[in-house]
């Protein structure tokens, strides 16, 4: 197997592409995989957004334009964090430091979709 592309997905994402593969795999008879069932398991378990408000955060927090990576936009999806502190614990490993205000725009813009 050949890897063509990867990126980082919000949680969101993950639950739809393993229910679509589902669905196949029902059709034709087949069983997921053991780690598939097990991803699928998780992602019914703790995704909290549906994959359109997950898309559109992720959309609203590049907007910000405070130098988010990819998979920082992601995980803060995937977490919905509800104050300054639980998004500099998602932020930890930046040796960038993001002020109180651009903390507060993340959080603003998280609470939108609570």
């Amino acid at each position: 197997m050949e890897i063509i592309e990867q990126h980082t997905i919000p949680m969101a994402e993950v639950k739809e592409i393993l229910d679509r593969i589902t669905e196949e795999y029902n059709t034709e008879s087949k069983e997921l995989y053991y780690v598939q069932g097990k991803a699928l398991n998780h992602a019914h378990k703790f995704t909290k957004l549906s994959l359109k408000d997950a898309k559109e955060m992720q959309e609203k927090l590049n907007e910000l334009n405070i130098n988010l990576e990819e998979s920082q936009v992601v995980k803060i999806c995937d977490m919905l964090p509800e104050d300054a502190d639980d998004v500099r614990a998602i932020l930890a490993k930046e040796r960038f430091k993001y002020s109180q205000e651009e903390l507060n725009r993340i959080i603003d813009t998280v609470a939108k979709y609570r």
